[in-house]
């Protein structure tokens, strides 16, 4: 078996080779991390003046804080950065122990703990009143708010955190995982990659994608943002009236969805794709044994395209002729449609 550093560079190579339709699909998954990660970052520093998942931020909100020594918000602040850490360690510890067996870290713990960290972020809220607006004895009052929206009253949003540091693992830890929570890194890819397709002449599509999927990661994070602002206008004015409000929760419903999905469509595709690679070097070796007349239907053909079907299913078929028109050109057949033609 292979060490795993090159089993990784052994995926991001087959994550790579993927047809651009599976690709499309990726994209649009992480383009969906993007858009969540925005609207949740939003939504927390508009009730906190710090970020969910921007770390460099929220080291420079902890850096001024100690400069002042602000005691409650210097500690609810570490607090967020330490348990974006401590999530991320526990994750990457268990990767490692199973490293074989990625989905099994992902479903057993991963996707549970994503979830019961928005539930608890939620609970905690409403235990505490955080963020509300009344007093003891019932009545609204603007100072009241302001006092329980600082300070200890924020420590509701620790798991939010936990749960940052456990997906941002996930994706960077995964083949095709690339951070999708902060953008300064893809603004810059696509200028670039438009900058060596006109001077060094370079016509790879691969290389443009690359940039086109961050500009679609930068500019849905963005949307997210714009959404975000405009929720936290209603979710101000669900805890300043002291209601139940499972934002956090949904979102990390949201999370783990998304997760699941990256995951499940990656490695299904992936298979697919060695699968069909496989198939496709050994019927070159049958093809170059049993090389057939040039002009004579080619038994060899019907035989491995139905295996090839069953392997990788009906889903692929597209690929499946694809390949089989490839292979067919030796023996002088060619596929059209899934019906072998002689030339």
């Amino acid at each position: 078996m292979l060490p795993t550093h090159q089993q990784q560079s052994a995926r991001k190579t087959l994550v790579a080779a993927l047809p651009s339709q599976e690709k499309s699909v990726l994209c649009a998954i992480k383009c969906g991390f993007a858009f969540s990660w925005g609207l949740a970052n939003a939504i927390v520093y508009l009730l906190t003046s710090r970020f969910s998942t921007l770390m460099t931020g929220n080291v420079l909100v902890l850096a001024i804080e100690t400069r002042h020594w602000a005691g409650e918000d210097l500690r609810f602040t570490a607090s967020l950065i330490t348990l974006y850490v401590l999530g991320g360690a526990v994750y990457d510890a268990l990767s490692i122990k199973f490293e074989h067996d990625g989905g099994r870290v992902l479903r057993v713990f991963a996707l549970p703990t994503i979830v019961l960290m928005g539930v608890i972020a939620d609970v905690m809220q409403f235990a505490m009143g955080s963020c509300s607006s009344m007093s003891s004895s019932g009545s609204d009052t603007g100072e009241e708010y302001e006092e329980k929206c600082s300070g200890k009253y924020l420590s509701f949003l620790a798991p939010i955190g936990f749960l940052t540091g456990i997906v941002t693992s996930y994706l960077s830890a995964h083949p095709d995982g690339i951070i999708v929570n902060m953008v300064t890194g893809h603004m810059k890819v696509l200028p670039k990659s438009l900058l060596v397709r006109i001077i060094e002449g370079n016509k790879s599509s691969s290389n443009l994608r690359k940039g086109f999927t961050s500009a679609g990661v930068t500019t849905t994070f963005f949307l997210g943002c714009v959404a975000g602002s405009f929720l936290f206008e209603f979710v101000r004015t669900s805890y300043s009236k002291g209601y139940f409000t499972p934002i956090f929760t949904i979102f990390s419903l949201i999370m783990a969805t998304l997760c699941f999905l990256h995951y499940t469509f990656c490695d299904q595709f992936c298979f697919n794709y060695e699968v069909e690679q496989n198939m496709m070097e050994e019927m070159r070796k049958n093809m170059m044994i049993n090389r057939n007349p040039r002009g004579r239907k080619s038994n060899i053909v019907d035989e491995y395209r139905k295996s090839l079907l069953a392997a990788i299913g009906e889903v692929n078929e597209r690929n499946s002729i694809r390949v089989l028109s490839e292979l067919s050109e030796p023996t002088g057949v060619k596929v059209k449609g899934g019906e072998e033609q002689p030339e």
